[in-house]
């Protein structure tokens, strides 16, 4: 099976890095050291935040799923059935599609999402959850969010007005039909991805640097815009829940990244700490 970006950017979200980032890759040549201390200071906020609102955390699943028919048997998702309700979960994760845009800032070849699952959640809940975290917790400027979904998101329209994130001007909607076929989690999101079961996700864009462009009209959003997690809104292939990139989260906070060098060393590091060989991490050598 072809892999690229679109097809396995499908899933995603969180295992516990801070003390787990492996020396190798700490005192790799390029490293960008001031990212790694902001990094643990966002887990470390990210922990606490769950916490307190009640969440318990859970140990993180293997980086090799060992399944090598997708994605070369690396992991790109937490896993949804695995993490009860009420508890949260930061998880390594590696796409392969993601060697080909390794020179997008905003690309790693190991990340880190950080998933929950509330319990009784409905749409308007999991949204509420995550602009509280991302605008309380985190102080992100509402006015550089978006988001882009698909019409099923509509009854998000009030709670967002609410928030003062107007619906018509922050949320871009795909066609339905399109988002389906694309399968790439902007609107839709397949826990298993050679399955027809899915979800209904909102994906969370933050804009990144110096301009005020206005929240993108068309996908996928331009440059100026990263992806920060996914809020799951509707659906029963999966609990509703969010999931948050740690390391876009700190992209957003500080405008700072590691290196794909880096990265790429901790990515080998958590493999082999594993004793796992999966064949995916061929494409990243």
């Amino acid at each position: 099976m072809a892999l690229n970006r679109r097809t396995v950017v499908q899933l995603g979200t969180a295992a516990t890095v801070g003390t787990m980032l492996p020396r190798l890759a700490l005192s790799a040549s390029g490293q960008n050291d001031g990212f790694e201390r902001e990094f643990a200071e966002t887990l470390d906020r990210l922990k606490a935040t769950f916490s307190e609102l009640g969440f318990s955390e859970t140990p993180p699943q293997p980086i090799a799923t060992g399944a090598d028919d997708y994605n070369g048997g690396l992991r790109h998702d937490f896993d949804q059935s695995a993490l009860p309700s009420g508890d949260f979960v930061i998880q390594p994760l590696a796409r392969v599609g993601d060697v080909d845009e390794k020179s997008r800032a905003d690309v790693l070849p190991l990340f880190h999402e950080v998933g929950c699952h509330p319990a009784g959640a409905d749409g308007q809940t999991t949204t509420r959850l995550m602009m509280r975290i991302l605008t309380e917790e985190f102080d992100l400027d509402p006015s550089r969010i978006a988001f882009v979904s698909v019409p099923q998101s509509s009854d998000m329209r009030e709670v967002l007005d609410q928030m003062g994130l107007p619906f018509a001007d922050k949320v871009l909607l795909r066609d339905e039909a399109e988002a389906l076929a694309a399968r790439d989690a902007s609107g839709f999101f397949f826990p298993d991805p050679f399955g027809d079961a899915y979800i209904v996700t909102m994906g969370v864009y933050y804009r990144v640097g110096d301009t005020d462009e206005a929240a993108p009209a068309a996908y996928p959003p331009s440059a100026n815009w990263t992806e920060i997690g996914e809020i799951i809104i509707g659906g029963e292939a999966a609990p509703l829940g969010i999931s948050i990139g740690a390391e876009r989260l700190t992209y957003a906070r500080t405008g700072q990244y590691p290196t794909w060098d880096q990265r790429l060393g901790a990515l080998f590091a958590q493999a082999e700490l594993e004793g796992a060989e999966p064949p995916g991490l061929s494409a990243f050598r």
